[in-house]
């Protein structure tokens, strides 16, 4: 396409145009100055709490921004709003030169998140409540996945979890540190003990009872019925299993190890000459 001797006059005379638009922007730039809010260092940058910056005397902000986005603007004093939980807190008499960057630094308030993870590690965004631990009051709420702000002090956090709520009484919330919750849903698998007598299941005349591998501590029994069935967290077990037939051996023990949601399966010879029991058997839910 050919340009006509006077489109090309217009073209440059438009890119001129562009050019000393750009330049004046540049030096009306230089004329402004700068507020950078910080709040809990790193942590307070990656949070989406914003801080409403207002000219002295207006209702109106004249900036919104993110702690440690720059704000620019008009030389000038500034007041400045940090929402928190329950509250604000606010800075006066902030001063804006041209040229110049202003920091706020806000040290006097702490840091709350709460994390409730699914078995994948997502979070779910459930619905957190939290209050004074003293005076009972609800401060406020947010959703987990989230860090907000709070007043320093003594806290109590409610999570609505089914089937019923977890709470988490008295966390100290630390001016200038980020007091850090989390939930994890349950993952259990399940553990099948099937005591054997003569390689004929007894399950009718024996006791089952779990422990936490190497210890005493009980996690679960069973009493003599159709079957010895336990929902159990990953881990390693020690199974006792108790023989009221009045045939073979009067108890015996065995080991097993749940991993994740998987079934176990694992048989125990009563037997008085039995041989050590077969390898656990495991199945995936």
């Amino acid at each position: 396409m050919k340009l006509s001797l006077f489109g090309c006059w217009a073209l440059l005379f438009l890119l001129s145009l562009g050019v000393w638009s750009v330049g004046l922007a540049h030096a009306q730039d230089k004329s402004q100055g700068t507020i950078i809010v910080q709040a809990l260092g790193d942590s307070g940058i990656q949070t989406d709490t914003k801080a409403q910056i207002y000219a002295e005397g207006s209702q109106v902000p004249a900036a919104t921004v993110k702690l440690g986005a720059p704000a620019n603007l008009p030389p000038g004093s500034y007041r400045l709003e940090l929402e928190v939980l329950g509250g604000k807190v606010s800075r006066n008499n902030v001063l804006v030169r041209a040229g110049r960057t202003s920091t706020v630094i806000i040290s006097e308030v702490a840091g709350l998140r709460v994390n409730i993870l699914d078995k994948k590690g997502n979070d779910l965004g459930l619905t957190v409540e939290v209050y004074d631990s003293v005076s009972g009051q609800k401060l406020g709420d947010f959703l987990s996945g989230e860090t907000i702000f709070a007043y320093p002090g003594m806290v109590d956090v409610k999570v609505g979890v089914p089937p019923q709520s977890q709470w988490w009484r008295k966390v100290e919330l630390r001016g200038g540190g980020v007091a850090a919750l989390e939930l994890k849903e349950r993952v259990q698998g399940e553990l099948r003990v099937h005591p054997l007598l003569a390689g004929r299941d007894v399950s009718t005349d024996t006791q089952v009872i779990i422990y936490q591998a190497g210890t005493q501590k009980e996690v679960a029994r069973s009493e003599p019925g159709h079957e010895h069935r336990f929902a159990l967290d990953a881990g390693a077990y020690d199974i006792f299993v108790g023989n009221a037939t009045g045939q073979g051996k009067p108890f015996a023990t065995e080991q097993a190890e749940v991993k994740g949601e998987e079934t176990v399966e694992k048989d125990v010879p009563l037997d008085t000459d039995s041989k050590p029991a077969t390898p656990t058997k495991t199945q995936t839910l």
